[in-house]
């Protein structure tokens, strides 16, 4: 389809939306993605600042992995994305929310559970359980290249499993660790699991993802107030590299 063939249909789309909410009682509409095991922290501060400044529209709201959410924002089902680093249709556009950390998943009895922080040399031979390739190919292909880097050879990846399932597998299996957001590191504690963070740390950017040309004012409204909040954000950057 030709691109401004695709732009008049989302362009229909959006008014169409728009006659409902007005004839629902509502000014507007904002449909929003999170990223399932992201940094739900500043997520959840952006929407919910959107929802204090804006309560006559509605918010509604879905959590998936990068690779389904940008899938729904360029069909139109979401209006924003939370999303890690993917290839982008040209149409698609992004802020940065943010870097935040990879950390192991390590069974407490494990001799590497031992180590804080771990040196990712460290792990060489050792079998790893990582998140499934397909949830975005782009950051497995860069975490894979990053980690040969530093041991030298090829990782021992002895499974692809989402998050939870994977702490699950260590507990029957003392030998392999698992990789997992510092967000969920932080979330609440795993029995038998120890989350240690890497030395160096390899680091994702955290961003959101919108449509390039979309004109309406509720997701201008969201994109001003990221920006206030990331600019009001005085951390320190995290130390490590950038996958």
């Amino acid at each position: 389809m030709l691109p401004y063939a695709a732009n008049l249909i989302s362009v229909e789309d959006r008014a169409l939306r728009d006659l409902s909410d007005n004839a629902a009682g509502r000014t507007g509409k904002l449909r929003v993605a999170y990223l399932l095991h992201g940094d739900i922290a500043t997520q959840g501060r952006i929407v919910t600042e959107f929802r204090r400044r804006y309560r006559d529209v509605a918010v509604e709201t879905s959590m998936s992995y990068s690779s389904s959410n940008l899938e729904h924002l360029a069909s139109g089902e979401v209006d924003v994305a939370f999303i890690v680093p993917m290839d982008l249709p040209s149409n698609v556009a992004v802020k940065s929310i943010g870097r935040r950390a990879l950390m192991l998943a390590i069974p407490t009895d494990h001799p590497l559970a031992k180590l804080d922080p771990v040196p990712a040399s460290s792990l060489r031979g050792v079998p790893i359980i990582l998140w499934p390739h397909g949830w975005n190919p782009r950051v497995s292909s860069s975490f894979l290249q990053w980690l040969t880097r530093h041991t030298g050879e090829e990782p021992n990846i002895v499974a692809e499993e989402p998050t939870e399932q994977a702490f699950e597998a260590l507990a029957t299996d003392g030998s392999a660790v698992a990789v997992a957001s510092s967000w969920r590191a932080s979330a609440a504690t795993v029995t038998g699991v120890v989350f240690r963070p890497l030395d160096p740390q390899p680091l994702l950017e955290h961003e959101i993802a919108y449509g390039r040309d979309d004109p309406s004012p509720t997701l201008q409204q969201l994109l001003r107030i990221t920006d206030e909040i990331m600019s009001a954000n005085h951390a320190t950057p995290l130390q490590g590299e950038l996958l």
